[in-house]
């Protein structure tokens, strides 16, 4: 039996432009194993952004902007690398078990 692919894009499609890599490399780069500083939470949008554009994905602009703006609230901060440590995201949304 087959599973379903898992969806790491929010909002929009990941079947196309080849938008689910992009996305999952991006959430690791913000995950518990990943984060970092504010300009590492920068560079990660950036990766995210040049794979969306190199794979002709015209939502490569508006996600970009729309993780710029809004990618505070899941970046996993570390301690003295931002103005909390880890994830505001964690503190009002705890994960299944």
């Amino acid at each position: 039996m087959n599973m379903p692919e898992r969806d790491y894009c929010y909002f929009i499609d990941h079947r196309k432009y080849n938008r689910n890599v992009g996305c999952r490399k991006h959430d690791n780069m913000y995950g518990i194993n990943g984060g970092g500083s504010e300009r590492d939470r920068w560079r990660a949008d950036m990766i995210f952004y040049r794979h969306m554009k190199g794979n002709g994905d015209p939502m490569a602009l508006p996600s970009l902007i729309a993780c710029l703006a809004f990618g505070w609230f899941c970046w996993n901060y570390h301690p003295g690398k931002g103005l909390w440590r880890g994830q505001l995201l964690r503190r009002f949304a705890k994960a299944p078990k």
